[in-house]
């Protein structure tokens, strides 16, 4: 079951999960100090994980995938792996 809008998201960017992941964890490096692997990523993108973040660090997110915060709420939400995978 994978998130495909979240997908969407990083293809939208041209950034690969390691990518994603190495550009997140320099900048949340400097509000959280939270580090984020590129397994992390992998697991949001196949649902096993859903991301449990500050705002700061989803501030980040959104900044980083040059979404709006609906866009990135509606990536991880139970709903969207269902209209997916019908």
């Amino acid at each position: 079951m994978k998130r495909q809008t979240f997908m969407d998201l990083l293809k939208r960017k041209g950034l690969t999960q390691e990518q994603f992941a190495e550009t997140v964890e320099l900048a949340w490096g400097s509000i959280s100090g939270r580090k984020l692997s590129r397994q992390a990523v992998s697991a949001w993108i196949n649902g096993r994980a859903i991301p449990k973040l500050s705002p700061a660090e989803t501030l980040v997110l959104v900044e980083i995938l040059s979404c709006t915060l609906t866009e990135l709420a509606i990536a991880f939400s139970p709903a969207e792996q269902l209209q997916k995978n019908s």
